[in-house]
């Protein structure tokens, strides 16, 4: 009821909001976070959080355009992705099986990721690639299938996959008991470690795909491509309803907070406000949705 509401108010202040064009290029972008949202939700599920989203971002972008020059187009972006998966991997076994808090672990993954890729970079946006390949690189940021844009067709697959993942198989099911209660997940026998690492490893997976998509669009890697998109992340996990204490959310929920986040950023520019406003705003409103979390959470 919020979210349409939302969507009137902006459509009242400016009509060009609820443009077909709009609401097209609005979308794209809310495919591009649900899948760093989606990520974001596992970790959170478990009870923990990560950090390490957007500088892995930052690397995928890199890491992808860097193997592009090499192995072409295909080769060269799961090369990207899967470097972006491999952070994940590292960040679940030192959760898991060395036992340091999650937050300190990928707030570590974070600088190591955006240390590597501006020492290789120099800070320097990474072009030059042969007008096939850009073209082919393109499609999957800005090209369509049909009326559809190309990353939300993905999008859907991805969450759709995500959510069967979720509701519909054992890991699913020990994640939410290992994010509710750890210590009797535990001692259930359910062997909590794995879990972990899975997690983390799906979590970066998402930011890499996100990174992707986004660096498709633009055919350059930059360096800074992640700066920002781990608030929103975090933001559309809890404001779409998944809990900051573990154990309660879902890819519907990252479905929801996704579009929020995105239609409220985007309202917030055709209706003339300013990006420092912009930013104020959405930091409220994620403060305002952990308050509600945690107090849902409570009770």
């Amino acid at each position: 009821m919020a979210f349409v509401a939302m969507l009137a108010l902006f459509t009242l202040i400016n009509p060009a909001f609820f443009s077909a064009r709009n609401m097209i290029q609005t979308t794209r972008q809310g495919a591009i976070l649900f899948l760093i949202v989606s990520g974001q939700t596992f970790a959170l599920i478990a009870r923990g959080i990560d950090l390490s989203q957007g500088s892995v971002m930052s690397l995928v972008s890199v890491a992808t355009i860097s193997s592009i020059y090499v192995l072409g187009v295909s080769a060269g972006s799961i090369l990207g992705v899967l470097l972006g998966a491999l952070c994940g991997f590292v960040n679940g076994v030192l959760i898991g099986y060395l036992g340091i808090p999650p937050i300190l672990t990928t707030l570590g993954m974070l600088f190591i990721a955006l240390g590597t890729e501006l020492v290789y970079t120099g800070g320097v946006t990474l072009t030059n690639l042969t007008d096939l390949d850009q073209a082919r690189l393109f499609w999957f940021g800005g090209g369509m299938i049909g009326p559809i844009p190309v990353p939300i067709v993905f999008a859907v697959a991805i969450g759709l996959v995500m959510y069967f993942l979720l509701k519909q198989t054992v890991f699913g099911r020990q994640l939410y008991y290992l994010g509710a209660n750890p210590d009797a997940t535990y001692m259930a026998g359910v062997k909590t470690k794995q879990v972990i690492v899975i997690v983390y490893t799906l979590s970066a997976l998402m930011a890499a795909l996100g990174a992707f998509f986004l660096t498709a669009r633009l055919t350059m890697g930059f360096p800074h491509l992640g700066e920002g998109w781990l608030v929103l992340a975090i933001g559309g996990a809890v404001l779409g309803g998944t809990s900051v204490l573990g154990g309660k959310g879902g890819i519907w929920e990252a479905v929801l907070g996704s579009m929020v986040i995105v239609f409220l950023d985007n309202g917030l520019i055709v209706s003339g406000a300013s990006s420092f406003a912009r930013e104020a705003i959405i930091g409220a409103i994620i403060i305002i949705a952990c308050l509600a979390s945690v107090i849902r959470s409570r009770s």
